[in-house]
């Protein structure tokens, strides 16, 4: 297997999380001060301030000035993720493009590239994961028994639609996709192999998203995005079936499909055997994909299969 001589192992495979996770961090409290200073005004006219004011007075006027800027900030909560996410996505395009160079330096091979019309089934079988993990969280009521699920909905769900498509369709995919299955899983699949690499990656990728309904939907996603990142030979591949199954999401809430949907008992069951019917012929297509190079055999004597292509290209 291809290691990294001479580097802590530990910093080598979870380094970019938290690089990733301190660059969130300081960018989402940049954007909460800025979100309170461009707010103060606004609040403290809304506040019924007096010139003279007793003690217990002034205490309820700093309180009502602090619930207003908490809701202010649960109200911007999805712009913030998404500048935060925005400001790692050079970082990680940085770290990404070193490993790759790291790689051609080492004169490993590089598989073939998957035509451009192949990428359309990343698209379809994205859209079929999004369609039937919503229907299958409905028709088992995991949605209705996980009160942090239904916040975060709600939360998501609030800005409006066109800034739902930039931030949760469109920076925050491509963000997790860089350092999730560009860094990371890329990092432990030279180390490990592909399946273990592809569970732990996964694992964390559904711890990250903070409660159950989503750990289990993230994690399946998960496997499924390392899948067609390994198929595929290419990052392009797992953004673009994130990306989809994002848009379809929002997409189906905005115009009520969903809620269409979940009206009928026989229209869940229709649309579960459907997704799963295509989402299955998108899959067995992606399996054909020659992923090797001409030429050559790419297991190493463990029978694992080295990383070897540039795939970000």
């Amino acid at each position: 297997m291809n290691k990294a001589p001479g580097k802590n192992r530990f910093w080598y495979l979870f380094g970019p999380f938290l690089i990733y996770w301190g660059i969130e961090f300081v960018g989402a409290m940049i954007a909460s001060l800025v979100m309170v200073i461009v707010s103060v005004p606004e609040v403290i006219q809304s506040v019924a301030w007096k010139d003279s004011m007793t003690n217990e007075e002034f205490m309820e006027a700093a309180a009502q000035m602090q619930t207003m800027l908490l809701d202010m900030a649960a109200r911007y909560q999805v712009q913030m993720l998404a500048a935060a996410a925005l400001l790692t996505i050079p970082v990680l395009a940085l770290l990404y493009r070193r490993d790759r160079l790291q790689e051609q330096m080492q004169g490993l091979p590089v598989n073939k590239k998957a035509p451009a019309y192949q990428y359309i089934w990343t698209a379809i079988l994205g859209a079929m994961v999004c369609i039937g993990g919503n229907v299958l969280i409905v028709m088992t009521n995991l949605a209705f028994v996980s009160e942090s699920y239904q916040n975060t909905s709600a939360v998501f769900y609030a800005p409006a639609f066109a800034v739902q498509v930039v931030c949760l369709g469109l920076i925050i995919p491509v963000s997790e996709e860089l350092l999730f299955r560009g860094l990371l899983f890329r990092r432990c699949r030279a180390l490990m192999g592909f399946f273990p690499a592809a569970l732990s990656i996964s694992i964390l990728f559904g711890f990250s998203h903070g409660n159950l309904v989503q750990f289990l939907y993230a994690m399946g996603l998960g496997m499924l995005l390392a899948y067609v990142c390994e198929k595929y030979g290419s990052l392009k591949a797992a953004i673009l079936l994130h990306v989809t199954a994002n848009l379809t999401s929002l997409i189906m809430t905005e115009t009520g499909f969903l809620d269409w949907i979940c009206g009928a008992f026989i229209r869940l069951a229709v649309t579960v055997v459907a997704c799963a019917f295509f989402g299955a012929a998108m899959f067995v297509l992606i399996q054909r994909i020659d992923e090797k190079p001409e030429g050559t055999d790419r297991t190493d004597d463990s029978g694992n299969i080295p990383l070897t292509k540039d795939m970000f290209r």
